[in-house]
């Protein structure tokens, strides 16, 4: 039934005192349901708000993500690339030792030389001997 049709029926049966009271609690009702729905109005427009700031703070993320995604493949690179360096480093010390053994096979050699030497010299070389003629007596 309509509020119309319920006002009608109480007048109908002649009580005029349940149309106002009818009338008054319809009137309460609506003021109930009027500041219910204020209430969910504006409890859905902070869910709304919620939403729009748990999407702006995604879209941050997001962003946050890529500029780190972005800084790892540099770090990456880097890596790769001192990795690199330290391997040629290694090589260049590797070769540097071996011409420090190389160097020191040389100067082993010379000394060994310089030392053999004076004893050979007198052997390899004639030296002249003085001849000294007598008189045959």
């Amino acid at each position: 039934m309509v509020e119309k049709d319920l006002v009608l029926v109480g007048c109908k049966e002649g009580n005029h005192r349940n149309k106002e009271m009818f009338s008054n609690d319809s009137k309460v009702q609506i003021a109930v349901l009027q500041e219910r729905f204020k209430a969910h109005e504006q409890i859905i427009d902070k869910v709304d708000t919620a939403i729009q700031t748990l999407s702006e703070t995604n879209q941050n993320i997001c962003k946050m993500l890529a500029v780190h995604d972005e800084r790892l493949d540099q770090c990456s690179k880097d890596d790769n690339e001192l990795c690199k360096k330290v391997e040629d480093i290694e090589t260049k010390i590797d070769s540097l030792y071996k011409f420090r053994w190389q160097i020191g096979g040389v100067v082993a050699l010379a000394l060994v030389l310089i030392g053999i030497l004076p004893s050979l010299v007198p052997t390899l070389t004639n030296v002249p001997t003085s001849a000294t003629i007598e008189r045959a007596k």
